[in-house]
């Protein structure tokens, strides 16, 4: 018999919490959990009991059964089109996309289009890790750290995501980006 794949849960529970613009604070004030618990439980260190995984899927008003969908590890995903799951971040603007599988995957994709005007900020700053970002339509600019790089349609951008960093859609169009991280942060 194998054990409960909690970690893969509790990334599932991170990703629908962050699709959902809430942050562990919200969830916390949601669920009457505290914020050490949530933490714990969406990096896998913490087995929820049952009552607290119930307070969890009610404050995210998802299904419980989400939850424990694909705990085979399938490590082959199609996400049509129209099946893929919006996230939210503060004070950030923009719509993003997830393209990837998200649970326990070593690598995070997601679309991000960028209307004129709108940006993103600081969204996966971490201590171990990097990023990769295609333009795919649209002119943006990119300031890492103290650098400041202007990318067009078809130009990428590579860098170590320990570094703050902005992204700005500089141009008159919505500009599109595929963002690749490793390790995924959503």
């Amino acid at each position: 018999m194998s054990s409960l794949p909690i970690e893969m849960i509790g990334n599932k529970i991170r990703t629908v919490r962050k699709e959902r613009g809430f942050t562990l604070e919200i969830m916390a004030t949601k669920t009457g959990l505290s914020k050490g618990l949530l933490s714990q439980v969406e990096r896998g260190i913490s087995q929820p009991s049952l009552e607290s995984l119930w307070r969890i899927t009610k404050a995210l008003e998802a299904p419980l059964i989400h939850f424990f969908e694909d705990i085979e590890h399938n490590h082959i995903h199609v996400i049509p089109k129209d099946k893929r799951r919006k996230m939210v971040f503060p004070e950030s603007t923009g719509t993003y996309s997830l393209l990837s599988a998200g649970g326990n995957a070593k690598l995070g994709l997601i679309e991000v289009r960028l209307q004129p005007g709108e940006q993103t900020r600081d969204m996966f700053v971490a201590q171990d890790g990097e990023e990769c970002l295609t333009v795919i339509t649209g002119n943006v600019m990119i300031r890492v750290g103290e650098e400041e790089f202007h990318l067009e349609a078809g130009d990428s951008i590579y860098f170590d995501n320990s570094q703050i960093h902005i992204i700005a859609n500089i141009s008159n169009e919505e500009a599109v980006l595929v963002w690749a991280l490793s390790p995924p942060q959503f």
